[in-house]
């Protein structure tokens, strides 16, 4: 009985390790079936993206045809899948045991930059929804510091209407100015301005004791790559790596790869909750 064990060990271990060696992408087909290699007949775009990442990772690249990206989500989630493309509805009831790693950043626009809600310390607020019917002033009128803000504010419920008033002031000390003397409520800035705004001379100076932050957040992503939170590290980080470079190394591959988002300029990293409201 103790002969069979090695073997039996032998043959577990070859078996994990043919499952390791594929990455299975769900593909929305509005039917189910089983993960296959590509066809003969698949876009040339398609085949190019399957073999740069066979290349890179030393796996087979299998594609699973799904009904819907709710389907895909919820093969992600029990692990029949590796790698879907989800947006905010598809994601939410698996957000426990996935994680989204990549959206695509359009052309001519800035990325989704991290923001902050700052109000007086010695204000009543807590959160973003106690600000509601109160002034809001932005700290600028670039791109990071209005249209992000506003689209950010917008996915979290903080759209028109929210706000009883706002402002755009001439830059992020203007708006501070404007904070601190009453003349709003809040600010939003983006979380560069907000640390350029708040440090001194010396690293332990602190220009913000005065104020704090109620809310942090981006603009939520509308689809985003989501791979299941289990899968080694190792592979999600060579993953964002392959893609990230892609407009650069592969351009042809990158237009089909991102053609989800027509116009995109190219692949961005995200944080794990890109496609969830944030928390706070």
């Amino acid at each position: 009985m103790r002969a069979w064990l090695p073997l039996a060990a032998v043959l577990c271990l070859a078996a994990s390790s043919a499952e390791a060696a594929s990455l299975r992408i769900a593909e929305v087909v509005g039917s189910g079936g089983a993960c296959h290699a590509l066809r003969a007949d698949a876009p040339a775009g398609e085949k190019a993206y399957f073999r740069l990442l066979g290349d890179r990772l030393g796996r087979e690249i299998l594609t699973c045809p799904v009904v819907d990206r709710a389907a895909a989500a919820q093969a992600l989630a029990t692990g029949r899948l590796d790698v879907a493309l989800l947006d905010p509805a598809a994601y939410a009831p698996v957000q426990a045991t996935t994680r989204a790693i990549l959206t695509v950043r359009p052309a001519g626009h800035l990325n989704r930059i991290p923001l902050v809600v700052v109000t007086k310390a010695s204000g009543p607020a807590t959160n973003l929804a106690s600000l509601r019917g109160k002034s809001l002033v932005f700290g600028g009128s670039a791109e990071a510091a209005l249209a992000a803000p506003r689209q950010a504010l917008a996915d979290q419920g903080a759209g028109p209407g929210f706000f009883s008033r706002e402002d755009v002031a001439a830059d992020a000390d203007a708006a501070a100015a404007g904070l601190r003397s009453g003349a709003a409520d809040a600010l939003v800035l983006n979380t560069a301005a907000w640390q350029r705004l708040c440090q001194g001379v010396r690293s332990q100076d602190n220009r913000c004791g005065d104020l704090k932050v109620v809310w942090r957040g981006r603009r939520r992503a509308t689809l985003a790559l989501v791979v299941r939170r289990d899968i080694p590290d190792e592979l999600r980080f060579r993953l964002i790596g392959i893609h990230v470079a892609m407009h650069i190394e592969a351009p042809g591959t990158f237009a089909w790869a991102s053609s989800w988002l027509p116009g995109g300029a190219e692949f961005e990293p995200t944080e794990a909750e890109a496609l969830a409201l944030a928390a706070r």
